[in-house]
């Protein structure tokens, strides 16, 4: 009997790279953006359903709390002011040209992104 090694689909390879960006986050930033206090969660400021692209692009990662996080999605217009003014016009321009340039989503894409996350992750350990 033989038995076949089943490759991880583009839908867990997607979910891994997902753990492993929040992960990265909460490990590298303490404070939250915003108001300061325990990080909690990376927000996609250009959000993954805008930009593949930037799905793990770290500068489009933003350091929040679960209250900020929750406040950026719900009443967008009290937060997002405020982490354009901190990270400035040069980081924007430099989502907006990631954004534009596109990628191909596949699982080479997917694996090379865990590979750079968990690299990231090593460093800080």
């Amino acid at each position: 009997m033989s038995s076949k090694i089943k490759k991880p689909n583009k839908k867990t390879l997607r979910n891994k790279a997902d753990k492993l960006i929040q992960e990265y986050v909460r490990k590298h930033y303490q404070l939250c953006l915003v108001c300061e206090s325990r990080v909690t969660v990376g927000h996609h400021f250009i959000t993954k359903k805008n930009s593949n692209a930037l799905r793990y692009y770290l500068p489009n990662i933003i350091p929040l709390c679960q209250k900020c996080h929750c406040l950026v999605h719900c009443q967008p217009h009290l937060v997002e002011p405020r982490i354009v003014l901190t990270m400035g016009a040069e980081w924007y321009d430099d989502l907006m040209e990631v954004k534009r340039q596109g990628v191909k989503e596949n699982s080479d894409w997917y694996k090379i992104n865990i590979e750079v996350l968990e690299l990231k992750l090593e460093e800080i350990n």
